[in-house]
């Protein structure tokens, strides 16, 4: 199950895995709104009657100075990144308890831990990821519900693409490439194979882990 707020790039995604073999569907949801994120737990649990992984990877991310986000700003923010995920979990919670188990994977950041400047809304927010993360890992042992947490640095998706291009600092992108310490920066692929890992038979005794897929940032 895919979901995001642009249906012709999530239906031609869906697409690609379904020619690939595998069934796919994409819902349409915005984790800002609640009702978007019942609904999207409730579509998977109708779809296939279960609810084995759920990956939390929204984000939203804007350049604000320590005094520059305004409180609608902040609070889109959180909304998304922190409270988007809490409420994919508060949904797919009693799913997996019902079949005994699951695995939740929060896609986060190393900006809680080296406190980047102009991004202080998106670094608390994540920061409020980790620990949801880690107190959900606490709680759900008994339930053998795994929730760990992935490290993200400076991926070149898409989004930051544009983002860049919005504030003529494609150049910095670059700079970046070439200062980061494997070399390049991160690939969505690179963080595909860690949430695959967590997802998989190989992880099954490990919960409340920060698995770093920085590229070195925090080394």
């Amino acid at each position: 199950m895919l979901s995001g707020r642009r249906v012709e790039e999530g239906e031609a995604a869906a697409e690609r895995i379904r020619l690939a073999g595998a069934d796919a569907r994409f819902v349409r949801a915005d984790v800002g709104v609640e009702a978007d994120c019942n609904a999207l737990i409730a579509a998977a649990d109708a779809r296939w009657g279960r609810l084995d992984i759920l990956v939390n990877n929204a984000a939203v991310i804007a350049l604000e100075p320590a005094d520059g986000p305004d409180a609608a700003q902040w609070d889109e923010i959180f909304d998304v990144n922190a409270r988007g995920a809490w409420l994919c979990c508060r949904a797919a919670i009693p799913i997996m308890r019902r079949q005994s188990g699951g695995r939740i994977i929060n896609i986060g950041s190393t900006m809680p831990w080296r406190g980047r400047i102009n991004r202080l809304a998106y670094t608390c927010s994540k920061g409020a990821l980790h620990n949801l993360t880690h107190v959900l890992a606490r709680e759900l042992l008994a339930d053998r519900i795994l929730v760990n947490y992935i490290i993200v640095g400076w991926v070149a998706t898409p989004g930051e693409l544009a983002l860049r291009r919005t504030v003529g600092d494609l150049d910095r992108l670059e700079a970046a490439d070439l200062r980061a310490p494997l070399g390049r920066l991160e690939t969505p692929e690179d963080i595909a194979s860690g949430v695959a890992f967590l997802a998989s038979d190989d992880a099954t005794h490990i919960t409340g882990c920060d698995l770093n897929i920085s590229g070195g940032l925090l080394a």
